[in-house]
């Protein structure tokens, strides 16, 4: 979509009940970081890109917060898959669509 993201994200986890992602194991550590160091990650490193390629330095991309939900079982997961595969055909009735 022009104006949004969707992704789906695996995040395996340990011993905890806390989904977590996890440094690379070629550092000498075991720190765990919180999904939204990822997200906030993601955000920075592909806001930087698009400004550069934009010749746009210091532009805002990306709003404040996300999205997030849990995906428990297969079927939720292909749910989300299929929303996501059809979701680009509702740009043409999305309310943000200046071409509407």
């Amino acid at each position: 979509m022009p104006n949004h993201l969707h992704g789906i994200i695996n995040i395996c986890r340990g011993g905890s009940r806390t989904a977590r992602t996890q440094i690379a194991p070629t550092r000498n550590t075991q720190k765990c970081k919180p999904l939204s160091r990822l997200i906030g990650a993601f955000k920075t490193i592909s806001t930087k890109r698009i400004n550069n390629v934009r010749k746009a330095p210091a532009s805002k991309l990306w709003q404040r917060n996300y999205y997030e939900h849990i995906l428990r079982n297969e079927e939720e997961l292909n749910r989300i898959r299929q929303y996501i595969a059809d979701n680009p055909a509702n740009w043409q009735t999305d309310e943000e669509n200046s071409n509407v």
